[in-house]
């Protein structure tokens, strides 16, 4: 039978008395066999409030990964309303002094996207002196457009906001992926006195936590990149409707963008490539094909239609890929929670208290426990 520690004991003179009596019994019963597991089960059973934090399965919580990935995903819709909010704001009381109403844009947009990023993950970042610097580098990228405020060339009037904002929207999803990067792909680096300077994450990123964050990126992105590209058609090239030409270099960009995050997930063989090459060419090229060709004989109401074919296309692309792709089981080893140290992260798997053998600190086992959970 496993040893019973002083501090565990404490804990059952603590709960048991207060307890009924057939659920002392049942725990007496099973602490035969294992202490620890008594307790657990005493606590999971009688305490609503922990097992409702506790239990894996609980289909009323999300984990906390979960949670921050829906966080991040509603900041696409509430940033640029917030933003706009702000910028009709600020021409009421100021009369958008210094900056034009483009530049309040992208300072509130910059301000926003970056602030709540921040506090969304910071709980899950490994700090370390290089990312602290790293992070406050890239952290200026948002802003460049807020700084410099002026077009890469002279769009003319009325598209010259366009391709600010284009623009600025570029360095909005460059920034993010950065920002992953340096968060979550430098973990196989190590940096200088990280042992000595990091704060441990209390939250553990999967590779596909991570991916998906990524993914979020790809909307601004790609909407930026279709602004300049469509205005650049316009200023450099005499082709007819710029903007709808300009989808068919943006298709192409957001096969590779996609392609690209979740390569290291897919398991790659040629029946997958076939497939994922099919799908390229029904949910993109045949919509954008459809566009062109029909554009210039068709009404008003059709030239509507097909004007939006490519966007549900490009959905489709993401769904079908993601549903067709093999992803490797392998990319969801880290997220099976297994207990750690609190402070330094060391496994505990396999020891018989909660006492970390690296650094000597030893939490109770709620805590142990709440903190293994919270990961899922």
């Amino acid at each position: 039978m496993p040893r019973v520690h002083s501090h565990e004991r404490a804990e059952y003179s603590r709960i048991l008395p207060r307890r009924p009596v057939l659920i002392q019994v049942i725990c007496s019963v099973i602490g035969v066999f294992d202490a620890k597991k008594a307790y657990f089960a005493l606590m999971a059973a009688t305490e609503p409030s922990l097992r409702r934090e506790s239990t894996r399965g609980n289909p009323d919580r999300l984990g906390s990964i979960t949670r921050r990935i829906v966080y991040a995903i509603a900041l696409l819709p509430i940033v640029p309303a917030v933003s706009v909010i702000g910028v009709l704001l600020i021409d009421q009381k100021f009369r958008l002094q210094p900056f034009d109403k483009i530049r309040w844009f992208n300072l509130f947009f910059s301000i926003l996207w970056v602030g709540a990023t921040i506090a969304i993950w910071r709980r899950a970042i490994v700090w370390t002196l290089g990312r602290a610097w790293l992070t406050t580098l890239i952290n200026l990228i948002p802003f460049v457009q807020v700084i410099y405020g002026q077009p890469l060339w002279n769009a003319g009037c009325g598209s010259e906001y366009a391709l600010r904002v284009g623009q600025h929207e570029i360095g909005i999803g460059l920034w993010t992926w950065l920002i992953v990067w340096i968060w979550w792909g430098l973990e196989r680096t190590r940096m200088k006195n990280e042992n000595e300077t990091a704060k441990v994450a209390q939250l553990s990123m999967s590779p596909t936590a991570k991916r998906l964050v990524a993914s979020i990126a790809t909307i601004p992105f790609l909407f930026g990149s279709f602004l300049v590209a469509g205005l650049a058609i316009r200023s450099f090239a005499n082709v007819g409707e710029p903007e709808l030409v300009a989808f068919a270099p943006m298709a192409l960009v957001a096969i590779l963008v996609w392609v690209l995050i979740w390569r290291g997930a897919v398991v790659w063989s040629r029946q997958v490539i076939g497939q994922t090459l099919v799908a390229a060419f029904v949910c993109l090229v045949i919509p954008i094909s459809a566009l062109l060709g029909l554009w210039n004989s068709v009404g008003d109401f059709t030239q509507s239609v097909l004007v939006c074919l490519p966007l549900v296309g490009w959905g489709g692309w993401m769904v079908v890929t993601l549903n067709r792709w093999p992803i490797s089981s392998t990319i969801h080893a880290p997220s099976c929670p297994t207990p750690h140290c609190l402070r330094c992260r060391y496994l505990l798997t396999g020891l018989t208290s909660t006492r970390c053998p690296e650094c000597g600190d030893e939490p109770t086992i709620d805590a142990l426990w709440q903190a293994t959970a919270g990961e899922l």
